[in-house]
């Protein structure tokens, strides 16, 4: 490898420096913004583990089919109520 001028030296320096000071503000502005999700995550669910947190998600998950299952039903069975209504006030009446 080639031996560097020191003005070469200084310029690679300086490139890497700025690069540090630039990734450190980004590190810093991420660290900042998990403390706040983190802070969001305990008011809404009153834990910021992700462990907890996704079984948190897991139990809603099962829940919200649960009630999607039994919301079908329900409508299911409306559906057939209405059609028997609609076949007994279709039939004619033979009540003469």
């Amino acid at each position: 490898m080639a031996s560097q001028s020191i003005e070469k030296l200084q310029q690679r320096y300086e490139k890497f420096s700025t690069q540090r000071i630039r990734v450190q503000a980004q590190l810093d502005g991420a660290k900042d913004r998990l403390t706040e999700l983190e802070q969001q995550a305990i008011e809404a669910f009153g834990t910021a583990d992700v462990d907890a947190l996704q079984q948190k998600l897991e139990k809603m998950k099962s829940e919200n089919e649960k009630k999607q299952t039994e919301y079908q039903k329900n409508l299911d069975e409306i559906e057939a109520k209405l059609t028997q209504v609609e076949t007994d006030f279709s039939e004619p009446n033979n009540e003469d």
